[in-house]
């Protein structure tokens, strides 16, 4: 019996300890749900996210590696080269040479104030958004930076409804859909209406790259589902320079006399202007 108990004993001392939440600082164990280990969850999205711009940079020197020619269909949020400076990433079409992305969408709201030109599907913001994409805010910014948009060093950090104009690389966005068997496509600013414009606006888009979510490492527009945006908001990834109805809650909304029914399919078109870096 004495050797059956200390064979046991033995055995108990030579057992691993199993991590748990004891394991980590309190700071750490604070946040909610997978952030709570941060070495697994919290800095894997930025690692990601850092991996995919570095090839990016490479795509733009012409010195992808090898592993791009691949033509097996790529995980989730990777690229897929298509030829002809053409890549897939998730659901968006980059298209180097017209410097165009292009990603399918849907009419999420019409009738109600909005904040947000497009979001993802199931955002935290999807109720104040025109359009929704089953996209991830990752993707997008990938997208972007294939099309060679970086982040304006000038610009300040911001806080939401802002009234300060915006700096950053210039881009255009056009919505196409239809018309009953006609096809339609039309400026971002025309599909939006502001009830203190007798008519649409031009308004000038500029890329801002959204920032770290601000209770832990991942990326602000993964965790937001906000993409474009025209309140300032600094997690968005494409933003309205100089602002949409800031100070006059409910002033925009989608134009019902053009946009076809809520879940209709469109299409957004993101164009980099043929000057390049143009920038507010």
């Amino acid at each position: 019996m004495r050797l059956a108990q200390s064979d046991s004993n033995t055995r108990k001392r030579a057992r691993p300890e199993v991590p748990s939440a004891r394991n980590f600082p309190l700071q750490s164990r604070t946040r909610a749900g997978p952030s709570a280990f941060p070495l697994i969850s919290g800095g894997t999205a930025f690692v990601r996210l850092a991996g995919c711009a570095a090839l990016a940079c490479l795509l733009l020197a012409g010195r992808a590696p090898l592993a791009v020619a691949q033509t097996a269909p790529p995980p989730p949020g990777a690229m897929k080269p298509l030829g002809g400076e053409r890549y897939q990433i998730g659901k968006i079409i980059v298209d180097r040479k017209e410097r165009r992305m292009t990603l399918p969408a849907r009419v999420h709201v019409v009738d109600r104030p909005l904040e947000y030109l497009l979001t993802t599907t199931g955002g935290m913001k999807e109720y104040e958004s025109l359009f929704e994409a089953d996209i991830s805010g990752t993707e997008f910014n990938l997208a972007c930076i294939l099309l060679g948009l970086e982040r304006d060093k000038s610009q300040e950090p911001y806080l939401q409804f802002s009234p300060k104009p915006l700096a950053g690389p210039r881009v255009e966005i056009t919505v196409a859909g239809k018309d009953g068997d006609r096809a339609v496509r039309w400026n971002a600013s025309e599909v939006m209406f502001d009830a203190g414009q007798k008519a649409p606006e031009p308004v000038e888009w500029v890329y801002v790259g959204s920032q770290k979510n601000w209770q832990d490492d991942r990326y602000a527009a993964d965790v937001t589902g906000t993409l474009i945006g025209f309140v300032h908001d600094p997690n968005t990834v494409i933003e309205s320079a100089m602002g949409l109805g800031i100070g006059a809650y409910g002033s925009v909304n989608g134009n019902a006399a053009l946009l076809p029914s809520v879940g209709a399919e469109v299409e957004v078109s993101i164009t980099v202007p043929s000057a390049g870096a143009d920038r507010k």
